[in-house]
């Protein structure tokens, strides 16, 4: 073979290994310029480190090399490190023919660090996540969590925070460069036991309330999980939000972190499509209203908004809607809302006053109950509205007894004993409103309700005189001090009884005079009496008072 024959063959071999050579470098370089194309890149700021995650299981050897060393360059066998802003290509050669490229995008460093709590209550035991945001364009900066004190509180690589003792403790999160921030925990004991902000209640349909939880002082827990036992009748919504849906009866029970349970008996009724609003028709400048709604027998709302016409007149109270404020004499309306729409309003004034006395018909209980005072007193109030009742039709038809053992029951459920001798008892005002709502009801009155005031002030019973309203009013006989006679306690609740407990009838007052006046139906007879006096009986039978009112 000659030297030109060889030398043609050699450069078309020569050719052929470039053409080669160039076809590869062509695909390799479309293949990367594919990547650089592709939205999915590998975002890291500026100092950031990335590990890449090379085939060792395949090769055995591999070179990390980057094609825009000033943005990303390689700072061991496989972790880059970003060095500017922009954008880079990174490759992993395994072989000539064999590499992975990976798209980057370098930003700026972070900031800033924000964090979902910035402080923590725990109980001993209990978790908590922390969630750290800090982002810069789409992208998380890598964090590290720690903790001051791993004795009070330790967490994870993912920010979870478990409560060890008690104590205070700070939760850092850092990002690479150095800025950081904290949650603080404070840490307190595990519940030993607990309760809920109600134990019962009643609800409209579609309303809320929000059951807060009650600890002893030096205990704590976030992680409390709420559990209708009935989801027909009420659902739990974000943790503690109880919403009434139909009506019925069920009970929430609250379960803390550490196994411990209070619970809430819910009562839902269907929502009220009539409101009444049972306020008086004047009242002193210088006594608090408590308002009192008229919702019909079977529908109830718990959340009422109460609105005034006059601010300067009429002032709502911040955190009782149903408690407002005489600021200055004049007339205001009040507007009562319920949440599905329904609304009653009613005008009132407001002045100042210091004297009334009602013209009032005294009954007699003696002989016939000796110790009836209770329904005499409510006896002789129906017949000053002018219902045509007696005493002992009130007595055995309409008024609950309990004739067995007196420390079974509540005398607000039941008059203990009988009122026709006198080793009866007596009652409290429960079963005095109970009587005349079965009055009510076996006659169908409609316009007309029985309400316990009991609690109210001096002043608030004078306002009800002032609208010649008398107060079914619980003292003692001759207004000796009370003395207690003995007690008893009933599903939780304690009752004391009195020495010489009485029931009678106010009618009356002078604050000039300084005196109250009473119907005494103990004889049949009125009378007055220092304001002071009675003032310190009435407050030591517990200010327990019944009214009946015009709806």
């Amino acid at each position: 073979m000659n030297h030109q024959k060889v030398r043609k063959i050699t450069a078309i071999i020569f050719y052929i290994i470039l053409t080669l050579v160039l076809v590869a470098t062509a695909c390799i370089g479309m293949y990367a310029y594919s990547l650089i194309n592709n939205p999915d890149y590998i975002t890291i700021g500026v100092g950031e480190s990335y590990t890449l995650k090379p085939k060792v299981d395949e090769y055995d050897e591999y070179l990390v090399r980057s094609y825009n060393p000033e943005i990303v360059s390689p700072s061991s066998a496989s972790t880059v490190i970003g060095n500017e802003i922009g954008d880079a290509i990174v490759g992993i050669k395994y072989t000539y023919f064999k590499r992975d490229f990976y798209r980057f995008k370098v930003i700026d460093e972070p900031k800033s660090i924000k964090l979902n709590y910035n402080d923590v209550h725990l109980g001993v035991g209990e978790i908590k996540t922390l969630i750290a945001t800090c982002s810069n364009k789409n992208h998380n900066y890598t964090l590290d969590f720690s903790s001051s004190d791993e004795k009070v509180a330790t967490v994870n690589s993912i920010g979870t925070i478990t409560a060890v003792n008690v104590g205070e403790c700070k939760i850092y999160a850092t990002a690479y460069n150095g800025i950081k921030t904290y949650c603080t925990v404070t840490v307190s004991k595990a519940p030993s036991s607990f309760s809920l902000s109600e134990t019962s209640l009643t609800l409209g349909e579609g309303e809320e309330i929000i059951l807060d939880c009650v600890f002893a002082q030096d205990e704590y827990t976030q992680s409390v999980e709420f559990i209708p036992s009935d989801e027909e009748i009420v659902s739990v919504t974000n943790e503690n939000v109880i919403t009434a849906k139909n009506a019925g009866e069920c009970t929430v029970f609250a379960r803390s972190h550490n196994g411990k349970t209070a619970q809430c008996d819910i009562k839902v009724k269907k929502m009220p499509d009539s409101l009444k609003l049972l306020t008086l028709d004047k009242y002193d400048v210088d006594t608090d209203i408590n308002l009192e709604l008229d919702m019909g027998k079977d529908s109830y709302a718990h959340n009422v908004e109460i609105t005034v016409s006059d601010p300067d007149v009429l002032e709502v109270d911040e955190e009782n809607p149903l408690l407002l404020h005489p600021k200055s004499k004049g007339k205001a309306t009040i507007t009562a809302k319920l949440k599905n729409g329904v609304t009653a309003e009613k005008s009132v004034s407001i002045g100042d006053y210091s004297k009334h006395h009602i013209s009032f018909t005294t009954l007699n209980q003696f002989p016939t109950l000796p110790t009836g005072c209770e329904v005499v007193s409510l006896t002789s109030i129906l017949n000053h509205y002018g219902f045509d009742v007696g005493m002992t039709t009130m007595a055995d038809k309409y008024m609950p007894r309990y004739d067995g053992t007196f420390y079974n029951v509540s005398p607000h459920d039941y008059f203990l004993g009988t009122p026709y001798t006198w080793d009866g008892f007596g009652c409290f005002s429960g079963c005095i409103v109970k009587t005349a709502e079965n009055y009510f009801d076996d006659k169908n009155i409609k316009n007309y309700t029985a309400v316990d005031i009991t609690g109210c002030s001096l002043d608030e019973l004078y306002n009800y005189l002032n609208n010649d309203i008398p107060v079914i009013t619980w003292v003692t006989s001759g207004f000796v001090n009370p003395t207690n006679d003995g007690s008893w306690t009933v599903d939780g609740e304690t009752f004391s009884w009195c020495n010489h407990e009485h029931c009678l009838v106010t009618i009356g007052y002078d604050k000039n005079a300084h005196t109250v006046t009473v119907a005494d139906n103990s004889g049949g007879y009125n009378y007055s009496l220092s304001m002071s006096q009675y003032e310190n009986v009435f407050k030591g039978m517990g200010s327990m008072a019944v009214v009946i009112l015009e709806k």
